[in-house]
């Protein structure tokens, strides 16, 4: 390599590295909490973490409501359970699911009686 594309070379990664840094800061300047920001690039470093950040992105947005609604009922993330089986239907279970799911067909199926009993 010669020293004249060397040194064009060094120009560009410096220049791609200024525009890097000048994106960065850019959104972080936008974004409400740089907090918030700090979260999300530490996030991105896990990985698999961006494959499946794209991958929910473009699921259809009923399946997205979905699996929003789950892991909002799971309260605790730690306590979802998956399972892929043979034919690729992936199964999510939560014992904090189930017991919401429960009391909500409960409320759904009594909704005709007493409308004052308060349920614990």
């Amino acid at each position: 390599m010669t020293y004249a594309s060397r040194r064009a070379r060094a120009r560009v990664k410096s220049h791609t590295k200024a525009r890097s840094e000048r994106l960065i800061r850019t959104l972080a300047a936008g974004c409400g909490s740089p907090a918030g920001v700090l979260e999300l690039y530490y996030w991105s470093r896990e990985p698999g973490m961006i494959e499946m950040m794209r991958g929910i992105v473009a699921m259809p947005e009923e399946t997205r409501a979905a699996l929003e609604a789950f892991i909002s009922l799971a309260r605790d993330s730690k306590s979802i359970e998956a399972n892929l089986d043979p034919d690729g239907a992936l199964t999510l279970t939560s014992p904090e699911t189930s017991k919401t799911l429960a009391l909500a067909q409960y409320v759904a199926e009594n909704d005709g009686e007493d409308p004052a009993r308060l349920l614990n």
